[in-house]
């Protein structure tokens, strides 16, 4: 059966073999044993999953760890389970108002995770992305939000080391996100829309904490037909108020 899978499939499950007995460790043979595997294959695919980080050797033992990647994964999840928990609250609030879907996202890397999504009450709801969406930051409205909170430096990074990736979004050009960028730091949100899904306008700000720092962007999104300029400043509005009631508690 193993014969058959693929590369990928078979590192995957000898990661998991090793997940398995994390605590005392595998050796080579008892991962040709465990998964059925001949030894040039299993060596091969310990030392592809050791160089990319997901295990470690122990040099007097020959026994595999799991890595220090695979540590990273695991806070990083376990901050992501945090933030949800912690700030979904603040989304029921912000969609009970709005009557309109509310999106948390976060920075990883060069893009933003969506790691919450609440439902409002308005027959159509504009569900632009769902809960674990990638896309390169400043597509959406909460991505565009912390760009235009970052100093000039950072922000510029930003859009450089995206800029290839942009033009996936055809009408999406890095003199309309400067331009946006810029407007979104004189009225304090931003707005951006039809670009990663068309016909929805979205509106977003930057989340700080109390203690301060950015935690991420929230954004509200409609048809829009819906989100008109009017409705934006009321939508903002009542987002900054959510946060502003949510961090002084």
């Amino acid at each position: 059966m193993m014969n058959q899978w693929t590369s990928l499939q078979k590192a995957l499950h000898v990661l998991k073999a090793v997940e398995q007995h994390h605590e005392v460790g595998l050796r080579l043979v008892d991962v040709c044993t465990l998964l059925d595997l001949g030894k040039p294959t299993a060596l091969r695919l310990l030392g592809q999953l050791e160089q990319a980080g997901l295990l470690n050797r122990s040099v007097r033992g020959k026994k595999y760890y799991l890595g220090d990647y695979c540590r990273k994964l695991g806070e990083s999840l376990s901050v992501q389970s945090s933030l949800t928990t912690r700030y979904s609250p603040l989304l029921k609030s912000i969609s009970a108002r709005t009557e309109d879907a509310s999106f948390l996202v976060i920075l990883q890397d060069l893009d933003t995770l969506c790691i919450a999504r609440e439902v409002g009450s308005y027959p159509i709801q504009a569900l632009a992305i769902p809960v674990g969406n990638r896309q390169p930051v400043g597509v959406g409205a909460g991505g565009l939000a912390m760009l235009s909170t970052f100093e000039e430096e950072k922000t510029e990074y930003f859009l450089h080391a995206n800029r290839t990736r942009f033009l996936k979004y055809r009408t999406l050009r890095l003199d309309d996100l400067r331009s946006r960028i810029a407007k979104a730091r004189k009225q304090g949100y931003a707005v951006i829309g039809s670009h990663a899904v068309r016909q929805v306008t979205g509106v977003g700000v930057t989340l700080v904490a109390k203690e301060g720092g950015v935690v991420g962007g929230i954004s509200v999104a409609a048809l829009d037909n819906r989100m008109t300029q009017k409705r934006q400043v009321q939508v903002a509005r009542i987002m900054q108020e959510e946060i502003d009631m949510f961090l002084n508690k």
